[in-house]
C-alpha cells in the first residue's frame, strides 16, 4: 500500500504461485483468487468478514485470500500475472511505476465499460479514480483514500505553550490549522528551545523525504501548479519547486529534525513521537489506525494542516490512494472478481472501512455523522473534501523517484542543493516522458 499504514513485512502467507488463477478447488464452485495487502490486525480480520458474507450470499463463488507485505507482492506479481498463474484480483499500488507497467503489458483488465454499468462513475469519488486511470481508461477501483498532515503531541504543545495555536480551518470547522507558515515555525522553534525534537523525521526511507517534500510544493506552489507539470510544459526545475526543496531543507538546518534523520527508520520516528519525545510528526492519514490501535492514550493525540504559504492557494495537502483493486486480463471469472469489487464500495462496506478498519474508502456522500468513529479520523473524512493536491512517488515514474528520493537525503547530509536536486528529477522526467512512462490520465 502506497502511502499506507507503514509496510511491515510481519504477515504473509504461503505463495499460492503454483495455482492457475481461479482454479477450481472444489467442483461445483467458482474459485476467484485474491492476492492483498492487508496484513494489519484490523483491515485482515474485516477482509475476512467481506469475503465470508460475499461467500455466503454467492454460495457457488469461493474467494481465496492470499495476503502479502507490499516488497513481495511486488515482486511476485508481474511475473505472476505473465505466466498466467497470478490472482484473479489483486490489490496493488496505483500509478506508473507499480501498476503502469502491468497495464502496458496487457495484464490489467480495463473497467471503463464496468464503471458506467455498474454505476461506480457516481458512486466513488472522482480524483481517487483519477489516480488509475491512464490514456482515458479506467483500471482499478482504488481504495484508501490518504494525504499529509501533521500530528502533535498535545501535551507537548501545552508544555511549550503553543497549544492554542492551533484553530479552526476557516470553510472547515472539523479541520484544525495554524494561522500561517510561521506560527508552525514559532512553534518548532518553542519546541526545541523546551528541549523537545521538533519533528519526528526518520528518512532511512527516504520514501519519507518525499512525502515531506510533496506536501511542501504543495503549499508553496499548489495543485494546479504541479498539473502543470504532469500534463502540460512545466518544469521540475522551476524556482517554485526549488522553494519546496528550501523548505525541507530548511528545516534541517534550523535543528527541526532529529540529529542524522538519514539514520533513523520511519518506525523509530513514530516511536520517538509516540514516547513524547517529539512535538510533531509530518507524515500522513494512514498513521491514524496505529494512533488508535497502539498508543495506549491516544487521545492525547491530534493532528492539523499546516496552512498554504500564500493566501492565494486553498488549504491543502499532498494525496494519494493506499491502493487499488485491479482485476487480471487472463481471469476467466472477471464478472465474479468484478461482483465482489462491487460488494466491497457498496455505502454498507463503506461505513465498516471506517469503523473497523480505520480506512477512508473513496465512496461517496458516507453518513458519518451515525459511525462511531474517533476525532481523528472524523478529521481524516473531513478532509478528504479539500482540494488535494499529489503525494507524488505514487504517480511519477521510477526514474524521477529515484531522483526524488536521492535529493531528499542528499540535502540532509549537504552533498547536494535544491537547484541540483530539481534539475536532477527535470532530467529523469525528460527521459520517462521520451519514454512512454508518465502517467498520462488526461
Amino acid at each position: 500500500m502506497y502511502g499506507s499504514i507503514v509496510k511491515r513485512a510481519l504477515f504473509a502467507s504461503t505463495m499460492l504461485l503454483g495455482l492457475a488463477s481461479g482454479s477450481a478447488l472444489a467442483q461445483d464452485k467458482t474459485v476467484i483468487t485474491m492476492w492483498d495487502q492487508f496484513f494489519s490486525a484490523a483491515p485482515n480480520k474485516l477482509m475476512d468478514e467481506f469475503v465470508a458474507e460475499f461467500e455466503a450470499a454467492h454460495p457457488d463463488v469461493q474467494i481465496k485470500r492470499n495476503v502479502l507485505d507490499t516488497d513481495s507482492i511486488r515482486a511476485t506479481l508481474p511475473s505472476a500475472l505473465a505466466s498466467g498463474q497470478g490472482p484473479d484480483i489483486f490489490y496493488y499500488d496505483a500509478g506508473p511505476a507499480f501498476l503502469g507497467p502491468l497495464v502496458q503489458a496487457g495484464l490489467v483488465a480495463d473497467l471503463t465499460q464496468e464503471y458506467a454499468a455498474r454505476g461506480w462513475d457516481k458512486a466513488l469519488v472522482t480524483w481517487p479514480v483519477e489516480r488509475v486511470t491512464y490514456n482515458g481508461k479506467i483500471w482499478g477501483v482504488p481504495n484508501e483514500i490518504e494525504y499529509t498532515n501533521v500530528y502533535v503531541d498535545l501535551a507537548v504543545l501545552d508544555k511549550i505553550g503553543m497549544k492554542d495555536k492551533l484553530v479552526p480551518a476557516e470553510g472547515h470547522p472539523d479541520l484544525l490549522t495554524l494561522a500561517s507558515l510561521d506560527d508552525f515555525t514559532a512553534m518548532m522553534k518553542a519546541a526545541k528551545d523546551g528541549g523537545v525534537i521538533p519533528i519526528a523525521f526518520g528518512n532511512r526511507d527516504p520514501g519519507r523525504g518525499g512525502h515531506l517534500f510533496s506536501y511542501f510544493l504543495t503549499l508553496t506552489a499548489g495543485k494546479d501548479f504541479v498539473d502543470t507539470i504532469l500534463f502540460g510544459d512545466g518544469r521540475w526545475d522551476d524556482p517554485k519547486v526549488i522553494a519546496a526543496w528550501d523548505l525541507y531543507k530548511s528545516f534541517n538546518d534550523a535543528g527541526f529534525y532529529p540529529p542524522s534523520p538519514n539514520a533513523i527508520s520511519y518506525d523509530e520516528g513514530n516511536a520517538l513521537f509516540f514516547n513524547g519525545g517529539a512535538a510533531s510528526n509530518i507524515t500522513g492519514t494512514w498513521l491514524v489506525g496505529d494512533i488508535v490501535d497502539q498508543v495506549p492514550e491516544a487521545s492525547n493525540f491530534d493532528f492539523f494542516l499546516l496552512p498554504s504559504a500564500s493566501k492565494d492557494l486553498p488549504l491543502s495537502a499532498a494525496a494519494g490512494i493506499g491502493s487499488t483493486f485491479a482485476v487480471s486480463d487472463k481471469s476467466a471469472h472477471k464478472k465474479e472478481a468484478l461482483d465482489f469489487l462491487g460488494f466491497l464500495m457498496s455505502k454498507e462496506a463503506g461505513k465498516r472501512w471506517l469503523e473497523q478498519a480505520n480506512i477512508v474508502p473513496p465512496i461517496q456522500d458516507l453518513d458519518t455523522d451515525s459511525m462511531k468513529l474517533s476525532p481523528m479520523l472524523k478529521r481524516v473524512v473531513a478532509g478528504a473534501s479539500l482540494p488535494l493536491s499529489y503525494n507524488l512517488d505514487v504517480v511519477m515514474p521510477a526514474e524521477w523517484n529515484q531522483a526524488m528520493t536521492a535529493g531528499t537525503q542528499s540535502l540532509l547530509d549537504g552533498s547536494s542543493t535544491s537547484a541540483a536536486v530539481s534539475a536532477a528529477m527535470q532530467t529523469a522526467w525528460e527521459k520517462a516522458k521520451a519514454e512512454g512512462k508518465i502517467w498520462k490520465a488526461r
